[in-house]
């Protein structure tokens, strides 16, 4: 099978670089997304894929629609040199648990479908926040500058809670899943959800953390909802908060032994 790994990654390049090199097979592809506050791409290499670094690189903005952008930019290089079995969108602090011999066996099993983790109903008052609100100042939600950050999240929480009294809402009558945003699509879909960019970006303009409601529910909503697999040992994380958790060294064995294919995230710190 041909895969497209579709690598979204600020920093942690050490870790990227492990990530690539477990990955490194003639059949893969390999298209990296830098964050553009990064100034300098890093040097990171591979010896069997085809490696290819975004040029017009998306300022990513945490919980923003700028997340769906990025990934969208990611589709249409990978597509341009396409046709692949599979585009998987991944993080760069992400690492595969098992050998990719075994990782392309298992996705051989699902040739043809589209593979996500965590499909669901989200929470009712989650669903209306995230994706039935008009979620402003996002821009600085989760800036390294304190001054920022508080006050991007004062003015966003304001602007929901005029909206919660006013009975304020968007996107009514969409019926909306959510699931990971690390997900494992065939290329029928990714050309679906192309040809569908800019309703799409209409429509989660002002979501917040958007990227986990549309590939899922997008693709419930068309041809493709019988294709769709919610696989429950596709990638292991742990949520501390709003972010996913860091693993540590002295979970090496739990996490090789969990029959997961990837987990994140990782760092060398």
């Amino acid at each position: 099978m041909t895969h497209a790994w579709l690598i979204i990654a600020h920093d942690e390049f050490g870790i990227l670089q492990r990530l690539v090199s477990a990955l490194d097979a003639p059949e893969c592809d390999i298209f990296i997304h830098i964050d553009r506050k990064v100034p300098v791409l890093p040097e990171i290499k591979a010896e069997r894929s085809r490696m290819t670094f975004l040029q017009d690189r998306v300022d990513v903005r945490w919980g923003s629609v700028s997340q769906i952008r990025c990934e969208f930019a990611l589709f249409e290089a990978a597509a341009g040199r396409g046709p692949y079995d599979f585009y998987h969108i991944i993080s760069g602090t992400t690492l595969p648990l098992k050998p990719f011999g075994q990782i392309d066996a298992r996705l051989t099993e699902n040739r043809g479908k589209n593979i996500l983790s965590g499909l669901s109903k989200d929470l009712p008052y989650q669903e209306t926040l995230k994706v039935r609100r008009y979620n402003l100042f996002l821009h600085d939600y989760a800036s390294r500058n304190a001054f920022r950050k508080h006050a991007s999240q004062f003015l966003w929480k304001s602007a929901i809670a005029v909206q919660r009294v006013l009975g304020i809402e968007t996107n009514r009558g969409k019926v909306f899943y959510k699931a990971s945003n690390w997900a494992s699509l065939s290329d029928a879909a990714v050309h679906y959800l192309l040809s569908r960019k800019e309703e799409i970006l209409k429509t989660y303009r002002f979501s917040f953390c958007g990227d986990e409601y549309f590939v899922p529910s997008e693709l419930m909503d068309s041809p493709f909802k019988d294709t769709l697999v919610n696989d429950g040992k596709y990638l292991l994380h742990s949520i501390a908060r709003s972010n996913a958790s860091t693993y540590r060294l002295d979970e090496y064995g739990d996490l090789c032994g969990s029959g997961y294919l990837f987990a994140r995230k990782f760092t060398e710190k």
